[in-house]
């Protein structure tokens, strides 16, 4: 439930009757999903509880994806670090769920992995404004700086990819490769476990290799 609720802002499959949504309560009114993209893309909430969104627009670049934290208290700066590495924590989680369990998770039947993985993307790019997967690719080139991020980042980013053949297309316009190339070459230095998911990012996104037409090859 926890991670249908990330993932979709309901505890419900869609395709349930009346009377079973009748039972459900809006998860979303809690803002549980809001709060943990918030965190996810911004490393921080506003005062209000919202989400507070960086100045500079949403490009192509992954340059400089992840938040600065420029101007904040060091204090107030180590606390957004630590709910960002909680929410990317509960993000890794949900979509671990929507991966190897997916099946359970839709299981009513109208929902398949590829398209809750597919609907959260776009959710979460119409609510934050923002890419997540570029956000993710940001911490991992982040990775020598803060590899514990980086490591969540590459299983969501993994697991994302698995789901959807969307997201593998879009990791490859975004260069994921090379970005995830250099965080395993961070972990094979100082993080094992940065390692093992970089490499496992890597496989994966060689699904996108093989998934490309032939008039894609250069």
């Amino acid at each position: 439930i926890a991670s249908r609720v990330v993932l979709t802002g309901s505890t419900q499959d869609e395709s349930q009757d009346d009377a079973a949504k009748e039972d459900d309560y809006d998860a979303d009114q809690w803002g549980i999903r809001e709060a943990i993209l918030a965190l996810v893309q911004f490393g921080r909430l506003g005062d209000d509880g919202g989400f507070e969104q960086d100045s500079d627009s949403d490009d192509d670049s992954c340059t400089g994806c992840s938040h600065s934290g420029g101007g904040v208290p060091p204090d107030e700066q180590r606390h957004n670090d630590m709910l960002h590495n909680l929410a990317l924590a509960v993000l890794a989680n949900a979509l671990d769920v929507l991966e190897n369990h997916g099946a359970r998770l839709c299981e009513a039947g109208s929902e398949s992995p590829s398209s809750v993985a597919d609907a959260f993307l776009s959710d979460s790019r119409e609510m934050m404004e923002k890419d997540l997967l570029k956000t993710l690719l940001g911490k991992l080139g982040d990775a020598e700086v803060k590899p514990h991020d980086a490591t969540l980042s590459a299983k969501c980013l993994r697991s994302l990819c698995e789901a959807s053949k969307d997201a593998r297309r879009r990791a490859r316009d975004l260069k994921a490769k090379q970005i995830v190339q250099t965080a395993l070459e961070v972990g094979q230095r100082t993080h094992v476990k940065l390692e093992k998911e970089s490499q496992k990012v890597i496989h994966t996104l060689a699904k996108a290799e093989e998934e490309t037409t032939p008039g894609d090859h250069h």
